[in-house]
């Protein structure tokens, strides 16, 4: 049992590289970069097939390995170059930090994150996206469209779990590491209830914001 353990810890740091290796030489979004890890025979994803790492991560689906890359994300080593609402995939590079990894092979453990409900993005906040990316904070953009703050940042929930923009766009890396932390020692990690109560000082909205990626956070 012991072996069988080690066996699956050394699986998930080898997972870290070879995410971060593909992303360092592929010119690729989230999702595209998902499908080729997974050895995806799409059209668009066939031509890249000559490259190391193509089907590296084929035991794992591509719900889950999408969930190792925002996790990477997350952790600032791998970062968006070109974020756009026309451009669902956004183009990832491995940031220096991550190039470290790689470099020194660092140990990177990566859990496995089941996303049970789909967020949509829909035409408003489509809208919040563009004003919130033309520099408008939340509350000018809940003023000009005569909407609560609360429901801009539902919009910006929606925005971030669908990879048009990050965590660290909305909120400070402070913020972030504290909901985080919460989130580690609640019992429940998608219970927005428990890790309000170990934050009183930060919203819901804000808890929201910087575990979008989950997608499958409940109040109760």
């Amino acid at each position: 049992m012991r072996h069988l353990n080690q066996n699956r810890l050394e699986d998930s740091e080898q997972t870290a590289w070879i995410i971060l290796n593909a992303a360092k030489f592929l010119s690729v979004g989230k999702h595209k970069l998902a499908e080729f890890l997974k050895g995806s025979k799409a059209k668009d994803i066939a031509h890249l097939s000559i490259h190391q790492g193509y089907g590296g991560l084929l035991w794992h689906d591509i719900a889950t390995i999408i969930g190792f890359i925002e996790q990477l994300e997350r952790m600032e080593f791998l970062r968006r170059t070109q974020p756009a609402i026309e451009d669902y995939y956004s183009v990832l590079e491995v940031t220096e930090a991550g190039r470290k990894i790689l470099d020194e092979k660092i140990k990177i453990g990566l859990q496995i994150i089941k996303n049970e409900k789909r967020i949509i993005v829909g035409d408003s906040e489509k809208i919040t996206f563009g004003l919130f990316k033309a520099g408008k904070s939340i509350e000018e953009i809940a003023k000009e469209r005569n909407l609560a703050v609360s429901t801009i940042y539902g919009h910006l929930h929606r925005l971030i779990a669908n990879g048009y923009i990050s965590s660290s766009e909305v909120l400070s890396q402070e913020v972030i590491r504290r909901v985080e932390e919460a989130a580690g020692k609640s019992t429940d990690i998608n219970s927005l209830k428990e890790i309000k109560e170990l934050l009183p000082d930060v919203s819901y909205e804000e808890i929201r914001c910087a575990l979008a990626n989950r997608k499958n956070t409940k109040e109760d």
